[in-house]
C-alpha cells in the first residue's frame, strides 16, 4: 500500500493561485492554520490576498507552536467550528501542517485527538484540506501521516490514515525563501533523513527508491546554496522543495527508520527542534545501519557525490555514505553532538526505551532493542564514530 496526495501543484509563484481550487472544492470560509512567526513575516500574503482576491471570507488560527499538543489541536479545531468553515488549509512546516491534518479529524470525528492513535484508526473522511510548507523540510503535505504530542507524558505519537491525505498539496518554492538560515539548515537535512531512510527501509519499493535516490542528490548538490540564499537563486529554493515533497511520498510508502524513532523522543523531551534532531542522530544511525545495507550505502555515497570504487568491498565503500552526511551537515553548520543540543545524556535510557515502541522503527534495517538505540545515543552525545573518521 502506498498513498500519495490527490493532487499536487507545484511551482514558484503558485500560491496565487488559491482561489481557484477552493472554487473547485466549493469552500466558501477556509480555516488557515499556521503560527505566528509565519503570519508576522508575512509569509501568507499571497495566499490571503489570493484568497481575498477570490471574493472570500477566511479566519486564521495562528496559535501553533513546535512539536504541536493534543492542546493545541483543539483548540485548532473549535476554531475550526467557531468558525463555521468548510476547508482545512495548513500553512506553514510541519508542526502546522501537522495540527491542520489533526484538527481535521476533529472536524468530522467526535473524540480526544489521541483516540486515534495508531494506522487507520480515523472512521470519517475529513473535510477538504489544503497543505503548504513554508519549509523544505517535513513533506507533511504529502503524506498521511500526523504527529501529536501528549501533553501529560511529552511522547510525541503518531496517527496514519488515508483521510489524512490532501486534496491539494501545493507547493510554491517562494514561500521558503525567507525561511532563516539555521532552519533551512535543519529542515534541509530532514529531506535528506527522510530519503535516506525510506532509502534503506525494509518496506522499499521500486518507486519509493527512485524518489528517495532523486531526493538525496538534489540535496547533496543545492543545500548549501539554499541555506546560503541571498534573494535570486530560485534554482536552488526550488529543487530542495521538489526533494522535501519526493522525499515525503518516498517515506509515506517505505516507512523511516532508527533516526526517527529517537529524534521523536529527544525532541518530545527535550524541544530540539525535530529536523535538527534527525541531522545530528543520522550519520550515526547510518553507521550502525551499515553491516546490514552496505550495497544501499554504496548508492547512497554517490548520491552525495562521493567517488565510490565498486571494485572495492560494499560495506568499505558504504562507509563513504556516513562522510558525505558529515561532511554535508558541516558545511550548513549543523552540529555534531547531541551534546550540542538542549538533550540530556541521563534521560539516554528512558529515550531508548520508548523509542522501540515507536512506529518509525518498523522500516529500520538492522534489528535493534533498548541497548543498540542507547548505544546510539551515546555515541551521538559523544561524538564517537568507529568506521566513518
Amino acid at each position: 500500500m502506498w498513498n500519495v496526495p490527490n493532487r499536487m501543484l507545484f511551482g514558484w509563484g503558485t500560491a496565487e493561485e488559491i482561489g481557484t481550487y477552493l472554487d473547485e472544492f466549493g469552500a466558501e470560509t477556509p480555516l488557515i492554520v499556521t503560527d505566528e512567526g509565519v503570519r508576522s513575516a508575512g509569509v501568507l500574503d499571497p495566499l490571503l490576498d489570493a484568497v481575498e482576491a477570490s471574493g472570500r471570507d477566511y479566519h486564521v488560527f495562528d496559535g501553533v507552536r513546535p512539536d504541536p499538543t493534543d492542546v493545541v489541536v483543539h483548540e485548532a479545531a473549535d476554531a475550526y467550528d467557531a468558525a463555521d468553515a468548510d476547508l482545512m488549509l495548513g500553512v506553514g512546516g510541519g508542526s502546522s501542517i501537522d495540527t491542520a491534518k489533526a484538527a481535521s479529524i476533529l472536524a468530522t470525528n467526535d473524540g480526544h485527538i489521541l483516540d486515534f492513535e495508531g494506522s487507520g484508526n480515523v472512521p470519517n473522511p475529513t473535510p477538504p484540506t489544503v497543505f503548504v510548507p513554508t519549509t523544505a523540510g517535513t513533506g507533511s503535505e504529502v503524506g498521511h501521516w500526523t504527529i501529536v504530542k501528549d501533553s501529560e507524558t511529552s511522547i510525541k505519537e503518531e496517527i496514519g490514515d488515508v483521510n489524512l491525505l490532501a486534496d491539494l498539496a501545493l507547493v510554491d518554492p517562494e514561500l521558503t525563501a525567507s525561511a532563516p538560515a539555521p532552519v533551512k539548515a535543519a529542515t534541509g537535512m530532514d529531506v535528506l533523513t527522510h530519503a535516506i531512510e525510506a532509502y534503506v527501509s525494509i518496506r522499499a519499493q521500486s518507486g519509493t527508491s527512485a524518489l528517495a535516490r532523486d531526493a538525496m542528490e538534489k540535496v547533496g548538490s543545492y543545500l548549501p546554496r539554499a541555506v546560503e540564499y541571498r534573494g535570486g537563486d530560485r534554482e536552488a529554493l526550488s529543487k530542495m522543495a521538489k526533494a522535501s515533497s519526493q522525499a515525503g511520498m518516498a517515506f509515506n510508502g517505505a516507512g523511516l527508520g532508527a533516526v526517527h524513532a529517537l529524534s521523536h523522543q529527544v525532541g518530545g523531551a527535550f524541544g530540539v527542534p525535530h529536523g535538527l534532531a534527525n541531522a545530528v542522530l543520522l550519520p550515526y544511525v547510518m553507521e550502525y545501519n551499515l553491516p546490514q545495507v552496505p550495497e544501499k550505502m554504496v548508492t547512497v555515497a554517490a548520491a552525495l557525490g562521493e567517488d565510490v570504487d565498486e571494485s572495492k568491498p560494499a560495506r568499505t565503500e558504504g562507509r563513504k555514505a556516513v562522510r558525505a552526511v558529515r561532511r554535508l551537515s558541516a558545511d550548513v553548520r549543523i552540529p555534531e553532538t547531541l551534546a550540542e543540543t538542549a538533550a540530556e545524556r541521563e534521560a539516554i535510557p528512558r529515550l531508548a526505551e520508548q523509542a522501540t515502541r515507536d512506529g518509525s522503527l518498523t522500516g529500520n534495517p538492522r534489528t535493534t532493542d533498548a541497548d543498540d538505540l542507547a548505544g546510539i545515543l551515546e555515541r551521538a552525545f559523544d561524538g564517537a564514530f568507529e568506521t566513518a573518521r
